[in-house]
């Protein structure tokens, strides 16, 4: 069947309202919902004066409670950087100052014949209750303005002296005491889900997108601590991968389980900052409020501490006016602040290199701002000697004792560098207590519980983990390893179903599909995903792959595994407890005992599974194997 096809095209730029997208040269740009349509409708109204009246009333419609002058200034500014246009000097976008614009460009306007339907958007059936992640781009869905829109839009000025008289009349009755910030209050009485996505980076620069990286991590961090019994904000992993994304707020939202959006842009000139910033309410996608921001790069932090603060008035959350955390909390030597943010650029790539380049840089933060507190969280989480990442976890806490994220570096630093289980659990109780929404900090606290047996918390503790980081990886992983633990294999199986449709080469994720095959005894299909896990750059999972080949009769193949790590022990002193779980799988159990008594001199995180982990199951009764369990304090 054959349909029209309606373009403009203008320069090098065709706009395609069928696709509902804007091209450059036959590239595809990334164009938001709201400066779309208002492209379209000036396009459409070329050469004419489109009011700013006019255009409130097409993008908006009538009786929404929004700053519209900010939300237009928004998607004006928004559409001149897609047209690389300038108020200054515009060639396509002209301002008519006090009044609204003027498209000025010379416009083609091309009707075509496309025979070819509209693909399916995806051939995947969904999952019941969980959020669909976002994995493969899809057209930004924009509402097309209708002809009777058209219609409105001339006889718009015509109803203005009308909704003068009734604005008059509401303001007789009491109009203008409504509380807009109390109606939304009352609209989310339970705690309210916010995302802030990715700010864009306008500064033509691509070294400097750890700066616009950072204002969005950091303005997370605060929204979350603000008032975090009413307000939880979605984790940085899940809203990074929006990033550069086209998906429409309304597919976000509906992702994410969020019911607003924060979204924005940074633009860097030398010394001065200028931040745009707009919260978008997921229901109608009405723009409650847009601000712009021009600031001194030195005053960088008060500018996000002033933006999470107005957002939280937005979307009716009260905050104290001084709690414990922002009376104690240290504003930073703005360049330590810089030089921070530049370490948790490269800390979030999570490569070795990236771990020693952010390490470097947390270390420059704390030469210029010694009691910078956040720089020695992040310093502790980077890696290096254990003794010199617990002296800076502590040194966070010492700095900030209303910091989770401080406490949570000391947590992990307990738990996995430590193995000292029993800290651990009161340091992330506490970290939970101080940054309910910080999804890492539960995250960990369930490896704490798994350890010591308190499996049905562990499971409530990943739920809260992923729910505040939904499209993680990691903490999806590990639901569905806590899923298979319990027997439960084709939930498990459904979860990492979800993973891989995110990214099919993720190392963690071959591992734990490892896990699930071999409980199932699919002995064959665990070693080839833990043979996946080394190729696609994750641990090689030597004492897994022997284990299995030795349970399962391929006793060389156990033997030469063994004899490699043996090599590999000789030269660090580690893989004990890889050497014990292969004699273990060779039917060694005296053998596979001792070497966990060797294993007690430089404990790691594998000890954390012993006390659930079915292949040690053999040794369960020998009294030697129970001390080592209470010895590392795993016992109930």
């Amino acid at each position: 069947m054959h349909s029209a096809v309606q373009r403009y095209r203008f320069g090098p730029y065709e706009l395609d309202l069928n696709r509902n997208e804007l091209s450059k040269f036959g590239i595809r740009l990334k164009l938001e919902r709201k400066p779309l349509q208002l492209l379209q409708t000036l396009v459409e109204h070329s050469g004419e004066l489109v009011t700013r009246s006019d255009l409130r009333g097409l993008l908006w419609g009538e009786g929404v409670f929004v700053d519209y002058d900010k939300g237009l200034s928004v998607a004006v500014t928004k559409l001149r950087a897609a047209l690389s246009d300038s108020s200054e000097s515009p060639k396509y976008i002209e301002t008519v100052p006090g009044v609204g614009y003027r498209f000025i460009g010379k416009v083609e306007q091309i009707f075509a014949v496309n025979p070819a339907p509209v693909p399916a958007q995806s051939e995947v059936e969904p999952l019941p209750a969980l959020p669909t992640p976002a994995i493969a781009p899809s057209p930004v869905l924009v509402e097309p303005i209708s002809r009777n829109q058209r219609t409105w839009l001339q006889g718009r000025r015509a109803m203005v002296l009308a909704a003068i008289l009734v604005g008059i009349v509401l303001f007789g009755m009491g109009g203008s005491n409504l509380n807009r910030h109390k109606l939304r209050e009352q609209a989310h009485p339970g705690k309210i889900m916010l995302v802030v996505l990715p700010f864009q980076n306008l500064s033509g620069d691509s070294t400097l997108e750890y700066l616009s990286d950072g204002i969005t991590e950091e303005l997370s961090e605060q929204l979350g601590n603000l008032n975090p019994t009413r307000l939880a904000v979605i984790g940085r992993t899940s809203a990074m991968t929006y990033k550069h994304s086209p998906r429409t707020i309304s597919q976000i939202g509906k992702e994410l389980g969020v019911s607003y959006v924060l979204e924005g842009s940074v633009r860097r000139t030398g010394k001065k900052l200028r931040v745009t910033a707009q919260l978008v309410e997921v229901s109608d996608q009405a723009h409650v409020w847009a601000a712009d921001y021009d600031r001194d790069i030195r005053d960088l932090v008060q500018l996000e501490d002033d933006v999470a603060r107005e957002i939280t008035r937005q979307v009716g959350v009260s905050v104290a006016l001084e709690s414990p955390r922002t009376m104690q909390r240290h504003s930073p030597d703005p360049e330590a602040h810089e030089a921070y943010l530049l370490g948790r650029y490269y800390w979030n790539k999570r490569t070795s290199v990236g771990y020693a380049t952010a390490a470097k840089y947390f270390r420059q933060a704390i030469e210029v701002d010694p009691q910078y507190a956040a720089a020695y969280a992040g310093l502790a989480e980077s890696g290096g000697p254990t003794a010199e990442a617990k002296a800076a976890a502590l040194k966070a806490v010492e700095l900030d004792p209303t910091s989770g994220e401080a406490r949570t570096a000391l947590g992990f630093i307990e738990l996995f560098r430590e193995v000292d289980v029993t800290a651990a659990d009161q340091t992330l109780k506490t970290a939970i207590a101080l940054d309910p929404n910080y999804a890492t900090a539960h995250h960990w606290y369930a490896f704490v519980l798994e350890a010591t047996g308190r499996s049905q918390e562990c499971r409530v503790e990943i739920a809260e983990a992923l729910k505040l980081d939904p499209l993680s990886l990691i903490i999806r992983s590990a639901l569905a390893e806590v899923l298979s633990s319990a027997g439960q294999s084709d939930a498990a199986l459904a979860q990492m179903k979800l993973v891989f449709a995110m990214d099919p080469h993720f190392p963690k994720g071959h591992e734990t599909l490892g896990h699930i095959y071999e409980r199932k005894g699919m002995y064959e299909a665990a070693i080839h995903e833990y043979e996946l896990s080394a190729h696609t750059g994750g641990d090689p999972l030597w004492a897994e792959r022997g284990y299995l080949y030795a349970i399962s009769g391929h006793k060389q193949q156990a033997l030469s595994i063994l004899a490699r790590l043996q090599g590999l022990q000789k030269q660090s002193h580690a893989f004990c407890l890889d050497i014990a779980l292969v004699n273990l799988g060779l039917g060694r159990n005296d053998e596979a005992l001792s070497w966990l008594q060797k294993a007690l001199l430089k404990p790691d995180d594998g000890w954390l599974s012993l006390r659930s982990d079915p292949r040690l199951d053999p040794l369960r009764s020998d009294p030697r194997f129970q001390a080592l369990l209470r010895r590392m304090k795993l016992t109930s």
